[in-house]
């Protein structure tokens, strides 16, 4: 009989770590010290029994029985946080009025949906797709309760989920972002990575010239990866005929977004604290993964 008790705060703060790439960072997660945080991992190490990390130059990676663990430490935890959930989901009823732009939409909002109606079926969850400056709106004007979106800066009030690097994303063709002017494709003004792109193109004195203007990501999608141009993006909803392309493609650096949400209310009903709880959790986890994969 297996006596062996696995314990999630050690197995939260792992996770932490492998995802984050760093003992220090994680400690800034938990409000532990750097020196607690390899006392845990160390302490780990102790009931399962194996080596979990191994040095790595300046660094470190998973051994064979670490990555093993990875992945039973994120089906243990989410098995965790949805029982926690569902017992305290059981009386709470109302609306929630949810929007984000279609990056969001398109990334993870299944899933934070999913998870929400699993946990609280009595509640009616509406969502808005639309630009920032209309969700915005929205919000200020009382017909929406919480608002997903980016900004190169975040306003007091917002609640930060995380960063994302702004990419040059095209398709394998690597003649199209050689071309001259550089065919560019668009959202319509105003639109904050438009303007990243403008200003970097601008300095790096590359010439430019607008080939396509949507209001659709769908829509730009499809024409990166027919060759039409290049866009500005982040790896959020980045499809298979697309891809970000590398430095080698002699394209200027852009800056990072940030991404946040806005809520109308400082004490919100239950039903929109629960989700935008969920949201929150569920978009972060996301952010890391896009960073990890698009480093």
């Amino acid at each position: 009989m297996i006596t062996t008790l696995l314990d999630l705060d050690l197995l939260r703060t792992f996770l932490l770590a492998v995802d984050l790439r760093s003992f220090a960072k994680a400690a800034d997660q938990v409000s532990r010290t750097q020196s607690a945080v390899s006392l845990q991992m160390q302490r780990l190490e102790e009931i399962t029994g194996h080596v979990l990390f191994v040095k790595q130059g300046r660094g470190w990676q998973l051994t064979p029985s670490g990555d093993l663990l990875l992945g039973y430490a994120r089906q243990l935890l989410e098995i965790n946080d949805q029982a926690i959930q569902a017992l305290t989901a059981t009386h709470i009823s109302g609306r929630m009025r949810l929007g984000m732009l279609t990056d969001f939409s398109e990334g993870g909002l299944p899933l934070v949906l999913a998870r929400f109606a699993g946990a609280h079926p009595q509640v009616q969850v509406e969502i808005t797709i639309d630009r920032h400056a209309a969700l915005v709106q929205k919000l200020q004007s009382g017909k929406l309760d919480v608002v997903v979106t980016f900004g190169m800066e975040m306003p007091e009030e917002a609640i930060p989920v995380g960063r994302l690097p702004l990419h040059w994303i095209g398709n394998s063709n690597k003649a199209v972002a050689q071309q001259t002017p550089l065919p560019l494709l668009l959202f319509e003004a105003p639109c904050l990575f438009r303007a990243a792109a403008q200003e970097a193109l601008e300095k790096a004195k590359r010439n430019w010239r607008p080939v396509l203007t949507i209001s659709s990501v769908t829509g730009m999608w499809s024409a990166a990866g027919a060759g039409l141009g290049i866009a500005v993006r982040t790896g959020m909803g980045l499809p298979e005929s697309c891809i970000v392309l590398p430095a080698s493609a002699g394209l200027p650096p852009l800056p990072a977004v940030k991404v946040f949400m806005l809520a109308r209310q400082k004490s919100p009903t239950p039903a929109v604290k629960q989700l935008t709880e969920i949201l929150h959790d569920t978009l972060k986890e996301q952010l890391i993964a896009i960073r990890r994969k698009y480093k």
